[in-house]
């Protein structure tokens, strides 16, 4: 549908340029719209690729073990039902952990990774389960220590400080996630009283 919707526009525009006589205005515009987007996914590339192979590097090396360990306290009050040393624990340390440092297109496949081995000890399959609602509610309240590929984004279209928005992000993703999880809490003893 929203390739529908993009061709759409596309032609719309071009309709308009004709009838405004601007075709070839537009059509300069388009080329250089395209070469910005190819220079700045190129310049883009070698730093997602960094931090994705950090992170797998980290994964083989067992890293995520340690960071398991030190996230223990706080996945084992959020995540009670899991044993210690679930797979699940494993992903969703992971997961967070390319979360915290802002890679959310790492944090992906490692979230489905999650879920899945959250579906294998969940007592009601094809149900959400209270750890499956925990999880969702830390990735999408996104807790971001350091938001590296915003910051890249910002050095690749020339801010001057790019790295200003550390604290801010900090502060969002610390409310969101707090409040999702306060709403996640609030839902599930509301239904434990209806009950």
């Amino acid at each position: 549908m929203i390739n529908k919707l993009w061709l759409a526009l596309f032609f719309l525009g071009y309709l308009v340029a004709g009838a405004t006589g601007r075709v070839e205005e537009t059509t300069l515009a388009l080329l250089h719209s395209m070469e910005g987007s190819v220079k700045f996914s190129i310049g883009i590339i070698g730093f997602l690729a960094f931090w994705s192979g950090l992170l797998r590097i980290a994964e083989e090396a067992g890293m995520t073990r340690w960071v398991a360990r030190a996230l223990h306290p706080l996945l084992s009050r959020l995540f009670p039902k899991l044993p210690a040393g679930s797979p699940a624990l494993g992903c969703i340390t992971l997961s967070l952990a390319a979360n915290l440092l802002g890679l959310s297109h790492a944090a992906t496949p490692l979230g489905i990774k999650a879920m899945y081995e959250l579906e294998k000890v969940n007592p009601t399959p094809g149900e959400i389960s209270d750890e499956i609602s925990i999880y969702l509610a830390l990735i999408l309240g996104g807790i971001s220590l350091i938001p590296s590929t915003i910051i890249a984004v910002r050095v690749q279209t020339g801010s001057q400080n790019p790295s200003s928005i550390i604290l801010p992000m900090l502060l969002a993703t610390l409310v969101g996630t707090s409040v999702t999880l306060l709403v996640h809490f609030i839902i599930k003893e509301t239904r434990k009283a209806g009950k």
